[in-house]
């Protein structure tokens, strides 16, 4: 699918002359005869795919009520836990129906219990067991009970530990990463992210036995859901002090959305502000320049790094002309805003300065790109340490969490639109 946007850049020779007269001129505005546009510049491809997160209609809750997470789960106790995974449910609750999944016994899915009964019984203690944790098979029964396709979306709470029982769990665990794989594979609509949080683990008598022990939001749907309950789900954690990290698997994150933005030596069409753009410059070698808003919202917190967006925005001139383009990092342009102006949304943009210059031809086409490769996967190195965890019984650690994250990466990297955006620029003499 094509991606073009127009900028009419109108360049003077002579003097200063009227806009009415600059518009009558008969010149095609598409002189070069690009091949993604007309002779007037509309373009020949309107349909643009830009992504945005969009909340889904709605969200099945699950919860794993395996032996491993009873620390999280002591009765009458209270901790982080608790408060979170209530702040996230109930928050959730308009688009979730009331009601809560819990899942045992080697990854079946339990009956169903109201919002306020899970409240009940996970602040008794009701939830602590002897089950053992399946994540393949925890995951192949939720995905198969959404339809991603009419936006419903699933949320696991979990701690993510794999802990396979009995004479086959060691080739059952070595096996991890390809049963993750192949339960992705299976599954070409559904993407996933998961927010990693923090909480007291409690021993049998209720004292602490690590007091920042992971846990995981592992967020199921299509790219546009998962990213709009991943910006939710962080911001609840980071209230209630127990966000960690946060990444995306399996998403396809198309063109991002975008807006042009501070055009100098120009100005833009009242009829479309934000594609037309028309100049007064009185040689054809000045610079003309504009700003490219990339809309950050669809991706984690994490990539909203100075280091790492450095290298996902690229621009050529398709016909000879001279691009700069520059990663602009001040803080009006760099921006990572979780609660906008106090409301519970999520404002976040790069904006990249774009330098246009020593035009070859009467017009030219700029063509942009914006990769999310160099972000892909960037975690602090806290988090990296919780998911090399070596073995199940550290507390601090998430045992086998990072076979998880290769397996969906295994079986669908993120993607994002490689056709660029095309911006026709056309000089007018």
């Amino acid at each position: 699918m094509n991606r073009q946007i127009i900028f009419y850049l109108f360049v003077l020779f002579t003097g200063i002359t009227c806009v009415t007269a600059l518009f009558s001129c008969c010149r095609n505005v598409n002189s070069i005869g690009d091949p993604h546009f007309n002779e007037s510049g509309t373009p020949l491809d309107t349909t643009i795919a830009l992504f945005s997160p969009k909340h889904p209609k709605s969200v099945k809750l699950y919860i794993e009520t395996s032996g491993s997470m009873n620390g999280f789960f002591r009765a009458n106790q209270a901790n982080n836990f608790k408060k979170t995974v209530w702040s996230v449910f109930s928050g959730l609750d308009p688009i979730a129906g009331g009601n809560v999944y819990p899942m045992s016994n080697d990854g079946d899915i339990d009956a169903q219990v109201t919002l306020d009964n899970f409240r009940n019984k996970m602040n008794a203690g009701s939830f602590v067991s002897n089950s053992s944790t399946h994540i393949p098979t925890m995951l192949h029964n939720i995905i198969r009970n959404i339809n991603t396709t009419k936006d419903e979306a699933a949320v696991l709470v979990s701690d993510m530990k794999y802990s396979p029982m009995g004479k086959t769990a060691a080739p059952e665990l070595l096996q991890y990463q390809e049963q993750i794989r192949n339960v992705i594979g299976t599954h070409p609509n559904v993407s996933l992210a998961f927010v990693c949080a923090n909480s007291e683990f409690l021993k049998p008598n209720s004292s602490v036995a690590e007091a920042n022990s992971p846990y995981y939001f592992i967020i199921i749907g299509n790219s546009q859901n998962v990213a709009a309950l991943r910006n939710d789900i962080a911001r609840w954690c980071e209230a209630s002090d127990s966000y960690v990290e946060s990444g995306d698997m399996a998403m396809n994150y198309q063109t991002p959305s975008y807006s042009i933005e501070s055009v100098k030596n120009g100005i833009r069409s009242a009829e479309h502000p934000q594609n037309l753009i028309t100049t007064f410059d009185t040689e054809v070698s000045d610079t003309c320049s504009f700003i490219v808003r990339i809309d950050m919202t669809g991706y984690p917190w994490s990539a909203v790094d100075a280091d790492a967006l450095k290298e996902c925005f690229k621009a050529k001139a398709v016909y000879g002309s001279s691009v700069d383009a520059e990663l602009l990092t001040g803080n009006e342009h760099l921006v990572d805003n979780h609660a906008y102006k106090g409301d519970f949304e999520r404002a976040s943009y790069a904006d990249y300065l774009v330098k246009l210059y020593n035009v070859a031809l009467d017009d030219e086409v700029i063509e942009w790109t914006f990769t999310n490769k160099p972000f892909d996967g960037r975690y602090s190195m806290a988090f990296h340490t919780i998911i090399n965890a070596k073995q199940e019984k550290d507390l601090a650690g998430s045992f086998s969490f990072n076979k998880f994250i290769e397996g969906c990466f295994n079986a669908r990297l993120n993607t994002f639109d490689e056709t660029p955006v095309r911006i026709l620029v056309s000089s007018y003499q």
